[in-house]
């Protein structure tokens, strides 16, 4: 129970906003490495080898773990195709450590004879990240 609140708490700490790009002229890449995910190309490295244009920037903040970061790559290709892209370029991605979450807990149980104790414990420390990305929306030409 105490590990599902701190997973939706960590979630609840995400945001994926739009902003319009004015301006600008079309531009022809020269290739590089993408990934499709929902119809939208998010291009990891690189530009593509085709004319485009950028029409907008996303940013996205979120917590740096597996349930979160699994879900960015879809977040981001929705809002790009929300707003009419055909892909992403990734401008920028950079984690900054905000400190560790620690858990324990212990167990004590006593004999009668000849007043014994016996303690247990467990604990886990993970850290917590946060990941900041930057892409440009592209809508090709």
């Amino acid at each position: 129970m105490m590990m599902m609140a701190a997973v939706i708490t960590l979630m609840a700490g995400c945001s994926t906003e739009y902003y319009a790009y004015q301006g600008g002229s079309p531009t022809v890449g020269q290739g590089g490495a993408c990934k499709r995910v929902n119809g939208v190309d998010i291009w990891l490295t690189g530009t593509p080898p085709r004319k485009f244009q950028i029409i907008g920037y996303i940013e996205d903040s979120r917590p740096g773990g597996p349930p979160s970061m699994a879900q960015r790559n879809s977040k981001v290709a929705a809002s790009a195709k929300q707003q009419g892209g055909d892909g992403v370029l990734m401008q920028s991605d950079s984690s900054q450590y905000m400190g560790t979450f620690t858990s324990g807990n212990a167990f004590t149980s006593f004999n009668g004879f000849p007043n014994t104790a016996l303690t247990t414990g467990s604990s886990f420390s993970a850290p917590m990240m946060r990941r900041e990305g930057r892409f440009c929306v592209i809508k090709y030409l």
